[in-house]
């Protein structure tokens, strides 16, 4: 049985391939791609931002793809905001 992190680790997972899997690549999320996963899966946490510059900042090789690990960094940015936001009173 998965414990609750290995769960919340293949929903990441899940979720970086219903948006690569758009453009039928596994490996690959592209600039509209990104700009629904944004609107559709994190909306509080990324308004501060918009698409494009969130593109430009997360896709560090500049391949006009936003890879696998280019994708943890916004999870990870994701993340510390959600943290943030839980310790809110």
């Amino acid at each position: 049985m998965p414990t609750d992190l290995e769960k919340a680790l293949d929903s990441l997972i899940d979720v970086f391939h219903k948006y690569s899997l758009e453009k039928g690549n596994y490996h690959a999320i592209y600039r509209d791609d990104l700009r629904k996963l944004l609107t559709k899966e994190c909306p509080h946490y990324t308004k501060n931002k918009d698409a494009d510059t969130w593109f430009k900042e997360l896709d560090v090789n500049a391949d006009n793809a936003v890879n696998f690990e280019e994708y943890l960094v916004l999870v990870i940015k994701v993340g510390l905001a959600a943290h943030k936001e839980s310790h809110k009173e």
